[in-house]
């Protein structure tokens, strides 16, 4: 990927506000699915003609080389802690700061960029310079680089490793449940034993080659022990407060020198990395939600990398000599998640019928541009045990969804939708979903949150039905137990399908994916039967890049040090 420099226009002194959600009372009155979807696409492509019109161009090259490499995030972030936080974002902001003891392969794409590889067989060493497995497959044994140590001095050694992986235990949050793949009753991690300075083993209650995939990503995140316990004690279930805009020194490739949660962020290298160097000395995160700015900036060359844009704007913006577009798969839903458990979304002839009136391939081509592709299951496409036949996506059937609802013996039911606006594309989708569902005779009620609030209401299962866009794991074993696992507190959509416990059983004694293969294939077909969750599409990553960037990757967990220019 090598092409030359686009230079930097000055930067506006203020961002904009982003734009008001409109009100219920606006929305009343609604046109068809297909209508509404042709006007939005086409107010849309009007915002970003706007967004770019009166940008003569790009400009020199110095002033692009004079200013820290910049990524321009259309997100929103709450913590900063990978052993509490769940939403994906915030766990791969964090990834910048902490080592892990492996790290995952990587598969070079056509144009030039780098996508992260989940098979358990090709993780490499990253902390770790070698490990080994005991024959049953119950113990890993890592050595880990001599004289490692955090930013600020402190030794990154077996005994720092100890304790991260235990903190992640201690607290019981989705960092216990994603390192530990879902296996959390017997708990898959035994314990963590010291051998000496630069050796540590990891003892599993069963063999599962997966758990490398995991300590590979930012539940296996490094912490220094000696940071936080000055900052407060570890608590199951309590968040450290201090760690939700701070990082436990740094034992990753960079430092957060500066960060102002949701305005933006300063990261340096840092100087007592053991590994290969980041490419850029710093990097200025901007997290910006208005996305006439982001569109601009890009066009003008004021960022090298926009992150979190919806596809209107890609798609627009690829037209346009002033950037380069990358694409990747990414483990993404786009859902519309209910509460199984209470309410009239309990029933399964309602959940059934709403997933037969959404206009999915109008909503591929018009609302995603293409960067999708559509499937109906508990987890997404390119996850090993992926049946493409039994995962088919449904098509829409607006007369059988009626009937659906009829079925259901529910008179005008209404249900509430709750959205965080900020996230680009949730709105648009909301509508045409809400005008979608009036047509099958299901009233609509768009609940808007602000992020925190939405964040919080979804994590712990309060609320009706809920429009997101998900991140989610590489391992189907663990979607499978996070979404079906009767009673879990994970499962905030209150699933529980009749005879799923059972196999649930059989699949946790399973260890490899062979084993498990004809446990995951039957709970799939349940929870289709089901019809539990409404599966918009799998949103591809996107990214758009200034033409001066030559080095690029992609991984569920989004770091920058191997970006550069």
């Amino acid at each position: 990927m090598r092409s030359r420099a686009l230079a930097a226009g000055p930067r506006p002194s203020r961002l904009p506000r982003p734009p008001s959600p409109r009100k219920e009372s606006e929305m009343r009155k609604l046109p068809t699915p297909r209508a509404l979807i042709k006007r939005t696409t086409a107010v849309l492509a009007a915002i970003g003609l706007l967004a770019l019109t009166g940008c003569a161009g790009p400009g020199n090259s110095a002033a692009a080389s004079n200013r820290p490499f910049t990524v321009n995030w259309a997100t929103t972030l709450t913590n900063i802690d990978p052993a509490f936080v769940c939403a994906g974002n915030e766990n791969s902001f964090a990834s910048n700061f902490y080592a892990r003891l492996v790290a995952l392969d990587e598969d070079r794409q056509a144009d030039g960029t780098y996508v992260a590889n989940t098979d358990p067989g090709r993780v490499k060493g990253d902390l770790a310079t070698s490990w080994t497995v005991s024959p049953d497959g119950k113990s890993y044994t890592f050595s880990l680089h001599p004289g490692a140590k955090f930013a600020n001095g402190d030794p990154l050694d077996a005994e720092a490793v100890q304790y991260s992986i235990m903190r992640n235990l201690t607290i019981g949050g989705c960092g216990s449940l994603g390192l530990q793949i879902g296996l959390t009753d017997p708990p898959l991690i035994k314990g963590v034993t010291v051998v000496d300075a630069q050796t540590v083993r990891l003892d599993l209650s069963r063999a599962y080659p997966a758990i490398l995939v995991t300590l590979a990503q930012s539940r296996g995140s490094i912490y220094d022990p000696k940071v936080i316990k000055e900052h407060g004690e570890d608590k199951k279930g309590v968040p450290n407060q201090w760690l939700a805009a701070h990082t436990a020194s740094s034992s990753g490739p960079y430092v957060l020198d500066e960060y102002v949660a949701n305005n933006y962020a300063v990261l340096k290298r840092n100087p007592n990395y053991y590994g290969k160097a980041a490419k850029e000395p710093v990097v200025r995160v901007n997290f910006i939600t208005s996305i006439p700015t982001l569109m601009l900036q890009a066009r003008r060359g004021e960022s090298d990398v926009t992150l979190g844009l919806p596809p209107y704007v890609v798609h627009e913006l690829s037209q346009d000599n002033c950037c380069k577009v990358t694409s990747a798969p990414a483990f993404a839903p786009v859902t519309v998640s209910f509460d199984n458990s209470s309410g009239i979304t309990s029933n399964p002839k309602l959940r059934e019928a709403l997933s037969y009136a959404v206009p999915y391939d109008q909503i591929k081509a018009s609302v995603a541009y293409g960067y999708a592709d559509t499937y109906y299951g508990p987890f997404v496409p390119g996850t090993p045990g992926f049946d493409p036949q039994r995962s088919a996506a449904r098509p829409l059937d607006l007369d059988h969804a009626r009937a659906l609802v009829k079925e259901s013996g529910l008179v005008n039911p209404q249900i509430d939708l709750m959205i965080n606006p900020s996230s680009p594309g949730v709105s648009t989708l909301a509508t045409i979903l809400k005008a979608s569902w009036q047509e099958i005779g299901v009233t609509v009620n768009i609940d808007s949150q602000t992020p925190t609030a939405f964040a919080t209401k979804f994590n712990t299962g309060k609320y009706q039905s809920a429009l997101l866009f998900e991140s989610a794991g590489a391992v189907a074993a663990y979607e499978l137990r996070k979404k079906m696992t009767c009673g879990s507190s994970f499962n905030n959509q209150h699933i529980c399908i009749p005879g799923t416990p059972e196999l649930m059983k059989k699949l946790d004694a399973a260890s490899d994916l062979q084993a498990q293969q004809p446990y995951i294939n039957a709970l799939v077909d349940a929870w289709r039967a089901n019809s539990p969750t409404t599966i918009l599409y799998r949103a591809q990553f996107t990214a758009v890049l200034a033409p001066s960037v030559k080095d690029f990757d992609y991984s569920s967990s989004t770091t920058f040090y191997n970006w550069g220019r």
